[in-house]
């Protein structure tokens, strides 16, 4: 436990059409989803963050980054955080060592130029690393990583037998959008009750409550009231700070 506020991370993945061209290549029912998310629904999203005064961090895949530069300007104009999510939306366990090395490298590069400095986070495609995944990122140099579900709780990752600099933040199936409204088909008001449930008990627990949420999914009318409500009922919690991941990885919770 911790005498700090309850770490609240809103964290959202910017992957455009790469998801379903990977996944659904060829079908515009599908791909032109993806599309609706730097287009329509990531402002949707800036615009409930503006008014809930609430900073984020944006995972942005790299070639969605180049394909809607305005979406990303955006991102940076709301003062939120840019992570790398890499390059296309293919899982790294899928790529050659140099592809996934290159990819990582080229979409840190374009990111940084909207930023003006470098991102220091990371979360894979599909939430898929290689087994090469986690010494690169340390090797380059980024402080946190997010895409382990073997825990709640934060850990600095070991790598070669050492404990790394490069902190894991873990995700969780049950905070992210699109196993409910994509897999299962969950009604919103549904969706909201569990993600309460899990915010009362990892705020009990002391742990880090850290969503996913994509703009192509929770950027849509009646699933941004979801999340609207999702931040007002945790706002109404004591001790409760919103915070970028690297503010949280920063601020020595671990």
């Amino acid at each position: 436990m911790t005498d700090k506020p309850f770490p609240i991370l809103l964290t959202f993945d910017l992957d455009g059409e790469t998801a379903f061209e990977e996944m659904h290549p060829g079908i515009p029912y599908w791909v032109t989803q993806g599309e609706y998310g730097p287009r329509v629904g990531v402002y949707r999203i800036l615009d409930l963050l503006k008014r809930e005064a609430i900073k984020a961090t944006f995972c942005v895949v790299g070639l969605t980054a180049k394909r809607y530069p305005e979406a990303v300007e955006a991102i940076i104009e709301g003062g939120h955080e840019l992570a790398v999510h890499g390059y296309t939306h293919r899982g790294y366990n899928a790529l050659e060592p140099q592809e996934e090395r290159e990819g990582v490298i080229r979409t840190r590069e374009i990111l940084t130029e909207f930023a003006g400095e470098e991102p220091v986070g990371h979360r894979t495609p599909r939430w898929r690393p290689s087994a090469r995944t986690h010494r690169l990122l340390n090797e380059l140099g980024f402080l946190w990583n997010s895409d382990h579900m073997g825990s709640e709780a934060p850990f600095y990752n070991v790598i070669d037998g050492e404990v790394s600099n490069l902190l894991e933040i873990p995700v969780a199936y049950n905070l992210d959008d699109w196993p409910f409204y994509f897999d299962w088909g969950t009604p919103v008001d549904e969706v909201v009750d569990v993600w309460r449930m899990e915010f009362d008990a990892r705020h009990r627990g002391g742990t880090v409550f850290c969503l996913t949420n994509h703009p192509q999914v929770t950027g849509r009318p009646s699933r941004i009231v979801i999340l609207e409500k999702l931040i007002g009922y945790m706002k109404d919690v004591q001790d409760v700070e919103f915070m970028t991941v690297t503010e949280y990885v920063k601020a020595g919770y671990v």
